[in-house]
């Protein structure tokens, strides 16, 4: 593998590591987050003597980037269970003054044990860590329970084959834990099934738990196929009442906030939305999204608006990750249907996508919905024939900052198609440096090598803005 020959060779020395991690973050995320357990395990050994690398320390770690290099390295040390190269990177971390974010503190519980007494001891404390991620840090529940699933592999490791009665109290713990609900995080199919896997150590449970975690982060997933063509939702209720009318988006959450107060089972439904990152399936879980989740989106993407000049015209929208398209419908009402030439939504979600084709369909004749996921995007999917004074722009909200797909393929994606004038807004909760990183990561890629200048930087932190939220916002422009 290129990148990997690559990254040996930079690690020789500070100067070119610094270079390398400049230039190739994005890649550096797609390998450590996207790996399956199968892929990074082969490359375990070169992990394990990552610590003999003097460049690694000697790194400027004032430098963002190489911060979340450093945060990239501690969450892998957790998934491949590496103590040593865990508790070098972490005292980095520590005496570089970094931040310790509670998903690496609760880490060092498990991944600094000695015996199953230490282990069972600091269960609770680990438990309150995740829970408090969950609940400031985490943009959801995945990352606290990806944690939670890897102290249970901690324990596999140790005691598996020649303490089964300490694992199976460990097991009890988390059971427990399951069944009574004494964590918001913990609400989750993803513990019941990984403690329905056999502890016996002849049944390999360490590498069954690393492949259902790889399976709860679709990481190497198949998706269900994506449907071709248009997509527009028919024939239903909301369809009609849509349909019926000429809506803006805050009257559309209105309508969606009278159909969410005539549900029942609001709690396990909007649970099931994972705090807006969870593909979409049911009508239930569109009304809820827009009605609970909506007026957050909203408030971002206002004020990311103002870094955008007020007479744009001849626009050409792309709504990656479109959900619903709160984001085109909240773009075209900020800046007039007249305005917009083609609209096109980039959406997994049948359903999402379907509904929100519905939402645009009064703003302009040309639609494009594009069932995929970022990762099987083409080139045709995104190309537009384009007139003398057209523009693009391009709208990220709640995506970016996500690693659910290859960052590095999806700027390769957009710098082959630009051309003419093209704006760029994203919008993100502020969550941690590593995730505000892949934003930065983003701007500077795209923006290099071309004109290009950057319109706002807008960062929040939780408690700071608007009810508590918080936002990352950049806006860009850049010309071919």
């Amino acid at each position: 593998m290129a990148f990997l020959d690559d990254y040996k060779s930079a690690l020789l020395s500070e100067i070119h590591l610094t270079a390398f991690i400049d230039e190739r973050l994005d890649e550096i995320f797609d390998y450590y987050s996207l790996s399956n357990y199968e892929v990074i395990i082969e490359d375990k050994l070169f992990f394990r003597n990552l610590p003999t690398y003097l460049s690694i320390s000697e790194l400027e770690f004032s430098k963002s980037k190489n911060e979340t290099f450093l945060n990239l390295l501690l969450s892998t040390a957790v998934r491949l269970n590496e103590p040593f190269s865990f508790g070098y990177f972490l005292d980095i971390l520590e005496r570089q003054n970094l931040e310790k974010t509670k998903i690496i503190e609760a880490s060092t519980i498990f991944m600094n044990c000695r015996n199953a007494i230490e282990l069972i001891d600091g269960y609770p404390t680990l438990l309150n860590l995740l829970e408090e991620s969950f609940l400031t840090q985490s943009d959801g529940r995945k990352e606290p329970l990806t944690v939670l699933l890897n102290y249970y592999a901690t324990a596999i490791i140790h005691f598996a084959e020649f303490n089964e009665g300490r694992l199976a109290e460990i097991r009890s713990l988390l059971v427990e834990s399951y069944k009574n609900s004494t964590k918001t995080f913990l609400q989750d199919s993803i513990l019941e099934d990984a403690l329905g896997l056999s502890i016996n150590f002849e049944d390999n449970p360490y590498s069954e738990l690393q492949g259902l975690i790889d399976t709860y982060l679709e990481r190497g997933v198949v998706l269900a196929p994506f449907v071709q063509g248009y997509l527009l939702e028919t024939g239903t209720a909301y369809a009609d009442v849509i349909t019926a009318n000429n809506y803006n988006m805050n009257e559309i959450w209105s309508l969606n906030r009278e159909l969410y107060n005539n549900l029942l089972h609001t709690d396990s439904i909007f649970r099931s939305l994972g705090r807006g990152t969870a593909v979409l399936t049911t009508e239930d879980q569109l009304i809820t999204y827009v009605s609970q989740l909506g007026k957050m989106h909203f408030a971002k993407l206002r004020d990311a608006f103002e870094g955008l000049p007020n007479d744009l015209e001849k626009i050409h929208l792309f709504d990656w990750g479109s959900g619903q398209a709160p984001a085109s419908k909240m773009f075209i009402d900020r800046f007039s249907s007249e305005n917009i030439k083609s609209v096109t939504l980039i959406e997994p979600s049948q359903a999402a996508l379907k509904r929100a084709a519905l939402h645009v369909s009064k703003d302009t004749q040309v639609i494009r919905t594009i069932n995929k996921d970022f990762d099987s995007l083409i080139d045709e999917d995104i190309v537009l024939a384009k007139t003398a004074g057209d523009l693009t722009v391009h709208i990220f909200s709640n995506v970016i900052d996500m690693d659910f797909f290859q960052l590095h393929s999806l700027i390769d994606l957009l710098r082959r198609n630009s051309s003419g004038l093209t704006y760029y807004v994203l919008v993100s909760p502020l969550i941690s440096i590593t995730k505000t990183q892949r934003l930065e990561t983003f701007v500077e890629e795209i923006s290099s090598n071309v004109n290009n200048e950057l319109l706002l930087v807008d960062d929040k932190a939780s408690g700071t803005w608007n009810r508590g939220w918080s936002k990352v916002i950049r806006v860009f422009k850049t010309e071919l």
